[in-house]
């Protein structure tokens, strides 16, 4: 009987074993651990693990402005802007080696840089890079340009009108004109002169930058150049021109500074009665060996970018 009870007990003790256990209490960090209790700024998401945070920066503008023109360098530097669009013209089939205005009677070949073109070049072996660069565009120096006429200013420069017949369609203007007779790579632009004191500079600012973007469109790469009169009696002219350049990223031939040195800053006083606008013989001197200074940084960074063959 007591070992039939002790069975029993047994049995009992077994099925209690094999029951649903309460669950087990959770267990206890060792003392010498500090439970880990993180802040939100300590939780990390999946999106904050793998992707980094990138702060861009952009690249600082170091050009001077347009409100201080007046100090621009003389001879432009040339920019990576003026690299590309010289590499679109040469996509775009302009001439190798050459170049053209756009401007007044000042701007003819007699008196701008056609000199370098005749036996009466001034430029001496003591400057073999000039040298190169006029043998270069020794077809350009004497080049009439369909967009070089008396009395020429920025809007006449648009005007069909103003085109030569001759060499001109209909509707087109001399600069539409001279493009497309003579696909050069750079044009010297040259205006100002001619617009009336007291007109707006802002109009004169909206015609050159239409000018700007025939030549860019026609894959030439436009030159810019300031003058060293000052008719409008503010500087406003200058000023808007240095407005195209810096907006377009162009170069901008700063004539005006390298007047300064000149008697009456290079200006004729009694030229036709008219005071402070046509230039002195000194005077197209400067403008020009500057302007070939130009040509020269142009062409020697083309060539570094392209080699434009035979």
């Amino acid at each position: 009987m007591k070992l039939r009870l002790l069975s029993i007990l047994l049995l009992c003790a077994l099925v209690a074993a094999c029951g649903i256990a309460a669950p087990a209490a959770t267990p206890t960090a060792p003392a010498t651990e500090t439970p880990l209790s993180p802040t939100p700024t300590q939780t990390l998401s999946p999106t904050s693990i793998f992707t980094p945070t990138i702060t861009f920066t952009a690249t600082p503008d170091t050009r001077p402005t347009p409100r201080n023109w007046s100090a621009w360098p003389i001879v432009p530097p040339v920019t990576q802007h003026v690299i590309d669009l010289y590499l679109k013209g040469v996509q775009l089939g302009v001439t190798p080696r050459t170049f053209t205005v756009v401007g007044d009677c000042q701007s003819a070949s007699n008196v701008f840089m056609g000199i370098y073109g005749t036996d009466r070049n001034p430029i001496g072996q003591n400057n073999p890079d000039l040298l190169a660069t006029i043998n270069d565009f020794k077809d350009s120096f004497q080049h009439t340009s369909a967009a070089v006429r008396d009395g020429l200013s920025a809007p006449s420069a648009l005007d069909p009108l103003w085109a030569d017949p001759q060499k001109c369609g209909s509707g087109e203007s001399p600069v539409a004109c001279e493009l497309r007779l003579y696909k050069p790579m750079i044009v010297f632009v040259n205006l100002g002169t001619n617009w009336k004191p007291g007109a707006s500079a802002d109009v004169y600012e909206g015609y050159l930058r239409q000018i700007v973007d025939l030549i860019i469109a026609a894959g030439a790469v436009p030159v810019l150049t300031n003058k060293a009169d000052n008719v409008e009696g503010d500087h406003s002219i200058n000023l808007a021109t240095a407005k195209v350049a810096y907006d377009y990223d162009i170069p901008m031939v700063n004539f005006w500074l390298a007047a300064d040195s000149l008697p009456n800053h290079g200006l004729d006083p009694s030229h036709e009665g008219k005071v402070d606008v046509y230039l002195t013989p000194a005077g197209w001197d400067v403008r020009n060996y500057v302007a070939l200074q130009t040509l020269d940084e142009l062409w020697r960074a083309m060539k570094t970018a392209y080699n434009p063959g035979p």
